[in-house]
């Protein structure tokens, strides 16, 4: 009996509860941390990337078109304004989401690309058009007005000015099977009628002729001529009534 009392008294087995007892508060301890508390083990909390983050990027990337044409420069807005909520909407979160980098990386890239995109776009414009031509809107300003009968064929009244002016438009090629060294070609309004296989109305185009010994080749793009314009009313109905002699005939440089 007295070696049972001195068994159950010795000092290993006295310690067994309080040992327990931390085993125990460990174990809740690691449960705790497990639930991302941060109070234990900050280091295995796992922050998330905001979707902010990565959509600004890419917008950030896709307005760097707005160098080359006009939907880049939409683009370019756009991601601006997303780049500047992607911000805002992360700073907010307080350190809860990730993507910070991401965001500002595309809101530079952005409005980079809208500022210095517009700016070359306007210069573009502003220089595209020769000294002492006129430029003129082939859709709205010859186009739109198509042709006035009482009964014959006559111009309409905004277009008669044009006649025998120096002029500048831009238009599209319909292009047949020879794309080199072109010493005429019949300019489109849009790129509806050479693209689906429409047919052009009169009004609706123009031909193009170069001085003589030159040429130049065929573009799929927006075009742009210069030159003096002339008028044939006597055209059959499938041929143009409006005739450039050009001076210059180039890919154009702005698409509007």
């Amino acid at each position: 009996m007295s070696n049972q009392v001195i068994e159950l008294n010795h000092p290993e087995m006295v310690r067994r509860p309080e040992t327990v007892r931390q085993t125990e508060n460990v174990f809740q301890n690691s449960v705790q941390a497990g639930w991302g508390s941060t109070d234990v083990i900050d280091d295995f909390d796992y922050v998330p990337v905001s979707p902010w983050g990565p959509i600004a990027l890419a917008f950030g990337v896709m307005a760097l078109s707005g160098f080359v044409g006009m939907f880049g420069l939409y683009v370019a807005l756009t991601g601006t304004v997303l780049g500047i909520v992607a911000v805002s909407q992360i700073r907010a979160a307080q350190g809860t989401v990730k993507g910070g980098m991401f965001a500002w990386s595309g809101l530079v890239l952005s409005f980079l690309s809208l500022t210095l995109g517009s700016t070359k776009m306007a210069y573009a414009y502003s220089t595209e058009c020769p000294e002492g031509f006129i430029r003129v809107n082939f859709p709205n300003d010859i186009s739109d007005k198509q042709f006035l009968y009482t009964p014959r064929r006559q111009l309409h009244p905004d277009v008669v000015p044009l006649v025998g002016q120096r002029i500048f438009l831009k238009g599209f090629m319909w292009l047949t099977q020879k794309s080199e060294g072109l010493t005429e070609f019949i300019l489109l309004k849009d790129n509806g009628e050479c693209c689906f296989g429409g047919k052009a109305q009169p009004y609706d185009m123009m031909m193009i002729k170069l001085p003589e010994g030159e040429t130049t080749k065929g573009y799929i793009g927006m075009v742009s001529v210069a030159g003096v314009l002339s008028v044939n009313l006597n055209a059959g109905e499938d041929d143009a009534v409006y005739t450039i002699d050009a001076s210059l005939v180039e890919e154009a440089r702005t698409g509007f």
